[in-house]
């Protein structure tokens, strides 16, 4: 008689990598081992972790999915807490995927974005792992301190102006 006995993993994660051995009480001992390795998937999008753009101009993440499988479904993409949905966003947001091997990538673009396109942008393909980029959107306006005007840089001669004159007379006397 042939006695067979499965081992089934659920959700497997790294976390279950290792060895594992079947056992039969039997005299001798009847033992098998086996290792059991975790290919965990690998989700980047490529560039620095936080974008800056001004106002008006085009975004353009890019998400490469490592994975064996890769995920059957279509990858999603999120701002902050809310799933982009390409026909919400009229024209303004395309998303498309290519795949190439055991890669599989993903680009998202959105147009023409503004202030409430600032926040968090979080690449999800399902049952892998997630990337996420922080994304600033800038007004055009330059920030106060960077202000180049002429009245300030005339201010500054009347100063130099006036320091030298009192130096003079200092000297003079």
């Amino acid at each position: 008689m042939v006695w067979t006995w499965d081992l089934e993993i659920h959700d497997v994660s790294a976390n279950d990598a290792g060895l594992y051995e079947c056992q039969v009480n039997t005299r001798p001992k009847i033992s098998h081992q086996l290792l059991l390795n975790v290919h965990q998937g690998s989700t980047v999008i490529s560039g620095p972790p936080e974008i800056y753009l001004e106002t008006g101009s085009m975004l353009i993440l890019t998400c490469a999915i490592t994975a064996p499988p890769l995920p059957s479904g279509p990858v999603a993409w999120m701002h902050g807490d809310r799933v982009l949905d390409v026909k919400i966003h009229r024209g303004e947001v395309t998303l498309y995927e290519t795949q190439d091997g055991p890669q599989l990538t993903s680009v998202l673009e959105i147009s023409n974005v503004s202030s409430s396109d600032t926040g968090n942008y979080t690449c999800r393909p399902q049952g892998l792992p997630v990337a996420m980029v922080s994304v600033y959107v800038l007004q055009d306006e330059e920030p106060r301190a960077m202000h180049h005007d002429g009245a300030s840089a005339l201010e500054g001669h009347w100063i130099i102006v006036f320091l030298l004159l009192v130096v003079s007379v200092l000297i003079l006397r």
